[in-house]
């Protein structure tokens, strides 16, 4: 579906305006998400190394998919704000207190995204789940025996590039999975494209067979109009024909008039 046809859709006119409904759906996956920011960060900043713990990354991932749905549903609303600021004319039951008020509620929905995704891999919880993934290594490994200042710095240092290593294994997992939303999001484009494509077909096939069938109608009342006249003349048949369908139309224009 095509950038304009899409912002039609959403913003035609009428008690149930599509774009009223996924607003209603964003507010919902909204709050959601807050709700789910308040557990992701009494897990990263409660007691202990939490960081690291399943209940953790499973909350993280979760609200790392809902805040992806809730960017794209609120691209798809900014495109048909923007698409009917561009055109006024051709939504005449939106005004212009309506499209503010569509405007501001996408300007203060992707606020509360940009919140949720800051709080989730923001420089602070960033910073926290460093450290706790440096607390964890150190739990695991220990000081080996670190004794002096010069052995301890490097324990240090290992600790931290370990530490720094899951952080890297983190992104990349967080990377992973936006790939595979991604994917999913082409797939189901292709899945729509082909469905579109086997419908056209279909009409294609039909009108085919259709045209056939009138080629073969046509076929018979030339035959038999050639018979008729006793001619083969193809002009001839298509003159006569032409000129009996121009009488008949101005027989009925005479008789409606």
């Amino acid at each position: 579906m095509f950038v304009g046809e899409e912002a039609q859709g959403l913003m035609s006119g009428g008690a149930n305006d599509p774009f009223h409904v996924v607003k209603d759906e964003l507010v919902a996956k909204l709050e959601s998400i807050e709700l789910r920011v308040g557990q992701f960060n009494g897990l990263l900043y409660g007691p202990g190394t939490t960081a690291g713990s399943k209940p953790f990354r499973d909350c993280r991932k979760a609200l790392g998919r809902e805040i992806r749905g809730a960017e794209g549903q609120l691209k798809d609303l900014g495109l048909t704000v923007d698409y009917v600021e561009r055109d006024r004319g051709a939504f005449s039951h939106i005004d212009d207190r309506e499209l503010s008020e569509r405007r501001d509620f996408v300007a203060a929905a992707r606020s509360r995204v940009a919140n949720a995704r800051d709080a989730v891999g923001g420089p602070r919880a960033r910073a926290k789940m460093d450290a706790d993934d440096k607390a964890a290594v150190a739990a695991q490994q220990g000081d080996y025996g670190a004794s002096t200042d010069l052995e301890m710095a490097n324990t240090d240092f290992i600790h931290g590039q370990r530490a720094r290593t899951q952080a890297t294994m983190r992104e990349q997992d967080d990377n992973l999975e936006q790939l595979d939303g991604a994917v999913d999001r082409v797939h189901a484009m292709a899945s729509e494209i082909h469905g579109e494509l086997q419908t056209q077909s279909r009409m294609i096939n039909d009108m085919e067979s259709e045209l056939d069938e009138t080629t073969e109608k046509m076929n018979f009342v030339m035959g038999k109009l050639s018979k008729l006249l006793k001619t083969k003349d193809t002009c001839q048949l298509w003159t006569i024909v032409a000129l009996t369908v121009v009488l008949v139309v101005m027989v009925m224009l005479v008789i409606w008039s």
